[in-house]
Formats: C-alpha cells, structure tokens, sequence
C-alpha cells in the first residue's frame, strides 16, 4: 500500500470514529469501519474509543485484526482481546464487551486489568483479577469435524500452503497468504471415504511437491500445481504373518541420501520402507523387537514399537530413522503389564542396520518424537513421554544434549519443531492440559508464554510463514478448528499466584487485627494451597499455604482473629491462624479404626455462635453434624443432629433476626436446627436424591433462601416468609448441574458443589441469585420469579462464588476474577 492510500484511510477512520455515535452506528460503520482501520493501521485510534470499538461487529473487527494487525507486534490490548475473544463477545450485548475484553486482555497482557470507571449500562465491571497468563489463539478456519493432521508446505514456486485432515475424510488446502482472509474459500478440497489421520509431503524427481495423505491403510499422492491424483499405495505390513498390526499404520516419509523419497510403516515390531510411486515395498526391511511368547516376555521383558517415528539427517549424510517403542516387564503370575518405560530404536535407511537402542527415562509409552536444529547446526530428538517432562538426545551417541525441559502442566502429548521469526526455530510441545509451549532448544527455556487452545485439545501442529514474515505456530483442534498463535507477541508475565481455585471463604474485618485489619478473602486452588487476599484490591496478604485440603471454614474467636478451619476428612480437622501463619490446634479423634485411616475423618460444615459469646465448629462424619469447640479441641457432647437417610451435605446461614441455624439434607428431606438449644426449627419433605446439593443463598436484611440444585434445575426455597407459596418454592431456576457420577448411593463431598451459587446485590440494590458452572457464564436471577436477567461469559469455568466487600468473586477454572455493579 503507498503512503498517499494508507494516509487516507487514516483520515477516513479517524473522522469516522470521531464521527460515530456509541448509541446507534450506522450498519456501514458497524461492518465496514475496522476495513478502514486496518488499511491504515490506525488500531490505536479505535482503542482509544472504547465505546464505539463496543458497537462494532466484534466478528468484523476481528477479522481485520487477524487479516492485517496480528503477529506484526504492537497490536493494542483491547483489539488483541476482540480478535481472540470474538465469539465471546458476539454473544453478549454491547454493554458487557468492555467487560469481556477487559477478562480477556488479563489473561494474556498477565497483570490483573485496569480498574476503570463502570459504564452506566453496564451491569459488571472488572475490580481485579489474579488469572494464569495464557496466550489465547486466533481462530482461523472451522471445519465443522475434528481435525487430526495438519501440514504447512512449500511449493517449487514459492507459495505455501497449509493442508488441514479432518475425520470425516476430508482435505482442505488455504493458500497461506489468504488464509487468514475470512471471506477466503480453501484453493483445493479432496474428499475420501475414512478419517484422515497423517499429512506429509513427498518430492518428485523433478522437485515437484506433491501431499501424500493418509487414509486407514492406504496413503495418496496429490499434485496441488496440476490438482491431480497422482497414486495410491496400499500399506500391508505383513500382518498375515502372526504379527500385530496397527489398525491405521504410523508412517512418515523419509528421503534416502541420494534424494529418493520413500514411505517408512511401522508396525508392533519392524518397519518397512515403501515407495510411494509404486506402491511396492522396497530395500532392506528394519528389524525391530522380537516377538515373544508369554513364558519368554515373563522371563525376559518385552518390547513393542509404538508408531512414533523421526527420520534423522547425521552430519556424514547417513539417514536414520528413530521409532519410539515401549519395554514392558510382566508380572510373573498372571503375565499382565507391571511396569513399562520408553524406549527409541534407530535404524540406517540405506542399509537397514540397527544403529543403536536406548532407554528414554520415561515411565509408560513414548507419546512424542521428532527433531530440532540446535544453534551449532547438528539436529537433535526432541522425546517425550510420562510427567510432562521433553529430553534431547544427540543421534550419533546417542547421548542426552542439554537439560530436561520441565514446566508442562501434563503429560505431553504431541511434539514439533516450527520456524519462528528470523530464523530461529523452536520445540512446540502440547500437553494434556491442551496448553502449547515453544521452547528454545539450546537453553530449555520456554519462549513467550503458554498458549492456551480454545474449546478443545490440539491434535496436530505445524509452523505458517507468511511472505510479509509473520510467522504463526497453528494447531488443529478437536473441535475442527484451525487456530494460531504468535509466540513471539509477549513476554511471559506469568502470575505465579494465580491457578484454578475450587472454594473461596471470606473473613470479616477485625478491629486492631494486623492483617485482619481488613476485609479478606481466602481461595484454596485446585493444588490445595491455600491463599490469603486483600478483597478489595486482589493483593497478596500473606504467603501461600501448602497442603490445605478441602473447603475451608472461618471460625471467629471471642478473643483474638479469625482462624480457618481445614481439612477435607483425609486426616484431622486442623485450625490455622492467619496472622501467624501457624497451625494453633487439631481436632484429636479416639477413635482408632480413624487413627488408622479406615474411616474418614470428620469435616468443618461451619462456624456457629456459643455459649457466653464464644464459636464452634460445627462438623460431620456424613451421617451426624456434631459440634466442636475450638478453644481445647475437643467436640461438645450434647449436641448431635442427625442428617437423615441417605446424607447429602450439611451447611448454616444467618436469619434476620441474627440466628445461626444449621441445615441438613438428606434423600428425604431438609432441616434446619437450632444450634443453642438443639431443637428442629423448619422441615421441608422433599425426595432428595444424588447429586442434589442444597446451598444457603442469603442478602443483608432479607429471609434467606436455600438453593436446592439437582441435574436439571434450581429450586429457591423460603421456609420463614410468611407469605411463602405453600410448597415453599419461592421460584424456579433453568440451571442445574450434571456430575460426571450418577450413583444416587454415591456420598456428597462436603463443601464441594459441582454448582456454584450465591446471593448479590446489584447496583439499583436489587437483590439477586449468582449461578454459574462449567460453561463458565455467570447468570444473575430475579429470586421471587426464576426469570433470567442478565448473563455474563467470564470465559473459564465457575467453581465457587462469594459475594463479599460489595463485590461478587469468582474462583475460576483459571484464577480469581472480582466483579462490582
């Protein structure tokens, strides 16, 4: 684009931008005007205008952004957070974008958002978050069926392009430099009868690149320059002979020194090397483990090639291939698996010879192989197996080069070697947490951040260069999406606090406490560490606690701060101070069938008021709620309410009136007691069955109700208001929860919901019921009529919600986000 053409699209942007009402853009603007935007670069200009970026299509701005703006650097926040959030926020009303974007930018910028100035019409704004820095991909292409091979090439004309294999046997070319067009259709689409599992390119004598695409056991040559077939090749691997084949066989292409292409198939124990022209077999076939009898794989261990190959160049010219395997010992009685590691074979192509065998270091099956330049030129293997843990070897030692790579979330499950900018390469790993990783080989250490795929796992990688020399690592999604990264867009601003939190409990201020000098809030992630946080600001209080299981319970004491109660019935309920950061007291058991760990311990329910102004802990074994007095440790032995038959979960909340009551469920009903004088207060007979949970829902100066959630629904129940209905339902809401068990003899989990619930207040001072779950939308319910008022995507899973300091916190499937109305 020249100078004189760029220059007017700016001015027709910024006058365009200047010009547009936040209230009603015309259709041209809301479609047309991230066109201008992006011809010009004028990017900066539309996030500096907040409420007309609001009021553009986010699918359209979006498009432009990836188009034009992506992996060049620079791209502000708020347009980074519409490219990679567009359908999020094409769900939501123009209203709540700020606030989608805003969760977005905190996710990938990595430092809790801005706080900024609520919009009128907007029902939530953002506080604070503490969420685990990911880099979210653009989403390129939908193929409406999951994607399991993808390969980016180079043609002899200098184009590349990107192949993608989906399962319903379909492959779809884009020319690289269009694919990032949304209105572009693929150049090439070829369709066959199975699932397309392998994508590779094989050269012609003449250097012609030609894709060659497995499907089931027959591979098939393509010329993308005529758009011809050029041969089909039958893969038999001999299974006729008593050997175990693989249903789809593994294979990769692999060149001979003198240049000629060839197709190495592996099978349970060798592999042999196919012509792809022919379709015949051809030179020396790989003789890998032996096959063994059960009597002799007892005796001796056994080993099996697994379809993990990696042909390697060695600096004499020599060509290996390196197939990835398993070595089993079996157990001497019944001959199954007892243990199994990795274990890699390497074999001359030209003369068939075994080079050389090792064993990996990896506990279970190999999951990963292929190769990387090192700085110095030698190419390395790149392996990966159990733990989450990428080893290097050298091929000529073979030797380990270099450190073990550590810092994958899971265990890896797919590798690949991808070109970054400048020519630079790097080692991209996908791990069963579907977060991708690039490392820089020669050091171990990671490159830019973590890159969280959207919706899915990733089942196939590539590297995409463009001509204007963006480079993008794409992954091929479950969910039949395209979808890229640019590694290189920012450093890594990891939050190390931040991780998935399961429960979060709230300690009130105490006057002349040190840290209790405030309001805080408490998270337990999903490692069981224990966090302390200042609730209006996200602030660190104090530091992490290991080894705090379960959901804990604050315990106020009438002399001195608020303690938590922890605990999660594998061992003993223990009190923590946190002001001292020590454990003060346990909760001691004679029983000795729980000393010796074949019963569960007892479990906090709750803090309830005591006698002469005191507090005890209210706890269950499952089956009876008892009481405990945290000043000796010893449980108060006059007070047991039974849960019923068939126990659900036990839980207390506040009346009106300043009352604590304790509320039991179970298969046949609810009951509410009270603690002081043990007498049953309330009833509501209902069949209960697993997994229903009943959770307290309670607003300031206003009856509580009690949420009763089974797999469908949410029932607000009111047993204290006198003009209640008569089955006491007080409203219906279309939101339930499904667990991943459906035994209704299964016990409940004590202060583990699989649906989070509580009551807030909205800024008209509106009370209202906050629900959310696995879809990660928080949903805002009118309690006297169950309809739905409003609905916010926070894009992470809900796991627990609070409402406390005039805020509704959520612990999320990727941190702590703070809203406020």
């Amino acid at each position: 684009m020249t100078r004189s053409s760029a220059d007017r699209h700016r001015r027709i942007a910024q006058s365009l931008i200047a010009a547009t009402s936040a209230d009603s853009p015309n259709p041209y603007v809301t479609h047309h005007l991230a066109g201008h935007v992006a011809e010009a670069g004028a990017w900066q200009d539309l996030a500096d205008a907040p409420d007309v970026l609001d009021r553009l299509e986010p699918r359209a701005v979006a498009a432009e952004a990836l188009r034009l703006g992506y992996g060049r650097g620079g791209l502000p926040d708020p347009i980074t957070a519409t490219l990679v959030a567009r359908d999020l926020l094409a769900s939501v009303a123009p209203e709540d974008r700020a606030t989608v974007r805003a969760l977005t930018s905190a996710r990938f910028v990595g430092v809790p958002a801005a706080a900024e100035a609520p919009r009128g019409d907007a029902t939530w704004s953002v506080r604070w978050t503490r969420l685990r820095r990911d880099l979210l991909p653009a989403i390129v292409t939908d193929c409406a069926s999951p994607v399991e091979a993808l390969r980016a090439f180079t043609l002899r004309d200098g184009r590349q392009l990107l192949a993608v294999g989906t399962q319903d046997g379909r492959v779809r070319l884009w020319d690289s430099e269009s694919v990032l067009d949304a209105a572009m259709s693929p150049v090439e689409e070829l369709s066959y009868d199975r699932p397309v599992h392998t994508l590779e390119t094989v050269a012609t004598p003449d250097g012609s690149i030609l894709l060659a695409s497995g499907v089931g056991r027959t591979v098939h040559l393509w010329d993308p320059v005529t758009q011809s077939a050029v041969g089909t090749s039958v893969l038999d691997t001999d299974a006729g002979s008593g050997e175990r084949s693989f249903r789809e066989p593994a294979w990769r292409a692999v060149s001979l020194p003198d240049g000629r292409p060839l197709i190495a198939v592996c099978d349970t124990n060798n592999v042999r090397l196919w012509d792809p022209f022919t379709g015949d077999p051809v030179g020396p076939q790989l003789i890998g483990p032996e096959s063994l009898t059960v009597k002799q794989a007892i005796s001796d261990g056994s080993d099996s090639l697994d379809g993990v190959l990696a042909p390697v160049t060695l600096p004499d010219g020599r060509v290996l291939l390196v197939v990835g395997g398993t070595s089993r010992v079996l157990d001497s009685i019944d001959g199954s698996t007892d243990f199994e590691f990795g274990r890699l074979w390497a074999w001359d192509v030209a003369t068939g010879e075994l080079v050389w065998s090792l064993r990996t270091g990896y506990s279970g099956t190999l999951t990963a192989l292929t190769t990387v330049s090192l700085r110095d030129g030698r190419e390395a293997l790149a392996t990966a197996g159990g733990g989450g843990v990428v080893r290097l070897f050298d091929p000529e030692g073979p030797n380990q080069v270099g450190e073990w790579l550590h810092g994958n979330g899971a265990d890896v499950v797919g590798a690949s070697t991808v070109r970054l900018r400048h020519g630079r390469a790097a080692l991209v790993t996908v791990g069963g947490d579907r977060t991708v990783r690039a490392w820089d080989p020669a050091t171990g250490t990671l490159l830019g951040a973590p890159m969280s795929a959207q919706n899915s796992g990733v089942r196939a990688l590539t590297s995409l260069h463009l001509a204007d020399g963006r480079s993008f690592v794409a992954g091929g999604g479950e969910d039949g999406t395209v979808q890229l990264w640019d590694p290189e867009s920012a450093g890594h601003i990891d939050d190390p606090l931040a991780g998935p939190v399961d429960h979060l409990v709230s300690l009130p201020a105490r006057p002349g406490a040190i840290l209790q000098s405030r309001p805080l809030l408490a998270s337990v992630s999903r490692d069981e560490t224990l966090q302390l946080w200042e609730a209006s600001s996200g602030l660190p209080m104090a530091q992490p606690l290991p080894d705090a299981p379960g959901r804990p319970v604050a315990v106020p004491m009438a002399k001195g701060p608020t303690l938590l109660a922890l605990g999660d019935g594998n061992g003993p309920i223990r009190l923590w101070d946190p002001e001292t950061h020590r454990i003060v007291r346990s909760m001691t058991s004679l029983n000795p069938f729980r000393r010796m760990h074949l019963i569960d311990f007892a479990t906090a329910v709750a803090a309830v008021p005591w006698r002469r102004g005191g507090t005890a802990v209210a706890v269950t074994d499952g089956s009876v709620v008892t009481l405990w007095d945290p000043a000796s440790g010893r449980g108060i032995n006059n007070r047991r309410f039974p849960m019923g038959f068939r126990p659900l979960n036990a839980a207390t909340m506040t009346l009106p009136d300043g009352r604590t009551v304790l509320v039991t469920s179970s298969k046949d009903g609810i009951r509410l007691w009270d603690t002081r004088t043990g007498a049953r207060l309330a009833e509501w007979t209902r069949e209960l069955v697993y997994p229903s949970t009943v959770t307290p829902v309670t607003w300031p100066d206003a009856n509580p109700l009690l949420a009763v959630t089974d797999k469908t629904s949410t029932r607000l129940v009111d047993l204290f208001s006198e003009d209640a209905p008569q089955d006491r339902v007080r409203a219906a809401l279309a939101v339930g929860s499904e667990p991943e068990m459906a035994r209704s003899d299964r016990p409940m989990i004590f202060g583990r919901h699989p649906h989070a619930i509580a009551g807030c207040l909205t800024r008209a001072g509106r009370r209202m019921v906050a629900t959310g779950g696995d879809e990660g939308v928080l949903r805002l319910w009118e309690p006297e009529t169950g309809e739905l008022v409003h609905a916010l995507p926070v894009g992470a899973p809900i796991n627990a919600l609070l409402a406390v300091d005039g805020l509704l916190v959520i612990g999320s499937g990727d941190g702590l986000i703070a809203l406020e109305s």
